[in-house]
C-alpha cells in the first residue's frame, strides 16, 4: 500500500519570515495547533510549528527559532507502514509528502488510520490497551491560564474536565487554548498589571506586556467555558477496529471509554490507537 491514495494537494502553508502573532492567528482562525512551513515564494520544506513550541517560549518573537525543522518527510512512493512509523516518533497530526525537497501535499492522521486497519485489523478490545493510559483531570471552574500552564509544563496535549461530584464533562486541548486566547499588541508596561510570580511574561491575564511586542493572552475564565464537544464515546468491549470505524464516522481526534455503568475508564487520541499497530508493521 503507498500514500498516493490519502495525500491531500490542496492544505494550509504558512511562510516564514513571518510574524509569531500571526502563526497563531492562522492555528485560531483555522482551529489546528501546528502549521507546515515553508520558505517564502517556494514549496521549500522548512519544518513545523506548533502552538505549544510558542507558548512555551513567550518571549520568543523569531518563528525560525521556534520551528521543529528535524521533522520526518515521506515520499508519495513510501508505504503506509512508513509513514506509521513517523507519525509515531513524533506525535505529528501531519506529515509532508516532499519530491525534490518541495512539499507537494500532506498525508493526515486521520487518513491513514482506516487504511492501516484495513490492513492489519485487530479484533482485540479496547479496553486491552487503556490499563496504562493515564489523563490529567482539572475541575470546570479552574481557569484556562491555569489549565494551559498545566498542559505546559506536564508536557499533555489534552485535560479531561470533571464536574462538582468528579464526573466527565469533557475534553480541553491546544486548539481550545488557541480558541480563547487573544493577541495583544502595543500595550505600554504596567507594573499594576503584573502577575504573581513577577514575571513579566507571566501567563496570567494580569501579565505585563511590552511595548512593540505581540503576544498571546489566555483570559482568567472557567474551562468550562471552552470544552471540546467534538469526541466519541465508545463501550470497553468494543475491538480496535470498530474503535477507528467509530473515529471516522464522527469525525474526531478523541475517544472516551466507558464501562457498562457509565463511568469513565480512560481517554484516548488518535495517535495512542495508531500505537497498537506498531508491534504489526
Amino acid at each position: 500500500m503507498t500514500l498516493e491514495s490519502i495525500i491531500k494537494r490542496d492544505f494550509l502553508k504558512f511562510y516564514i519570515p513571518s510574524e509569531r502573532a500571526l502563526a497563531i492567528e492562522t492555528m485560531k482562525k483555522n482551529d489546528i495547533s501546528e502549521l507546515i512551513v515553508l520558505k517564502e515564494g517556494t514549496n521549500t520544506f522548512l519544518g513545523i510549528i506548533k502552538i505549544n513550541d510558542i507558548l512555551s517560549k513567550p518571549e520568543e518573537e523569531q518563528l525560525a527559532l521556534l520551528m521543529r525543522r528535524e521533522v520526518p518527510v515521506v515520499n508519495i512512493k513510501d508505504s503506509i507502514e512508513k509513514a506509521v512509523s513517523f507519525f509515531l516518533s513524533g506525535d505529528y497530526s501531519y506529515l509532508p509528502v516532499v519530491e525534490d525537497n518541495n512539499v507537494i501535499g500532506i498525508i493526515s492522521l486521520n487518513e491513514i488510520l482506516p487504511l492501516i486497519n484495513k490492513k492489519y485489523k485487530i479484533k482485540k478490545s479496547i479496553s486491552e490497551f487503556i490499563d496504562h493510559n493515564y489523563f490529567m483531570s482539572v475541575w470546570k471552574n479552574t481557569p484556562i491560564y491555569v489549565a494551559s500552564k498545566i498542559m505546559l509544563n506536564f508536557k499533555v496535549s489534552f485535560l479531561a474536565v470533571l464536574d462538582d461530584e468528579g464526573n466527565f464533562l469533557g475534553l480541553l486541548d491546544t486548539t481550545d487554548m488557541i480558541r480563547a486566547g487573544e493577541i495583544l499588541s502595543g500595550i505600554t508596561e504596567s507594573d499594576a498589571t503584573k502577575g504573581e510570580s513577577g514575571d513579566d511574561w507571566d501567563w496570567n491575564w494580569k501579565s505585563s506586556v511590552l511595548i512593540g511586542t505581540s503576544n498571546f493572552y489566555i483570559p482568567n475564565k472557567p474551562v468550562s467555558n471552552y470544552i471540546k464537544k467534538e469526541y466519541s464515546i465508545i463501550n470497553q468491549d468494543l475491538s480496535i477496529s470498530q474503535t477507528i470505524d467509530t473515529f471516522q464516522k464522527d469525525g474526531t481526534r478523541y475517544t472516551a471509554i466507558i464501562r457498562d455503568n457509565n463511568s469513565l475508564i480512560g481517554i484516548l487520541r488518535d495517535i495512542d490507537i495508531l500505537k497498537v499497530f506498531k508491534d504489526s508493521i
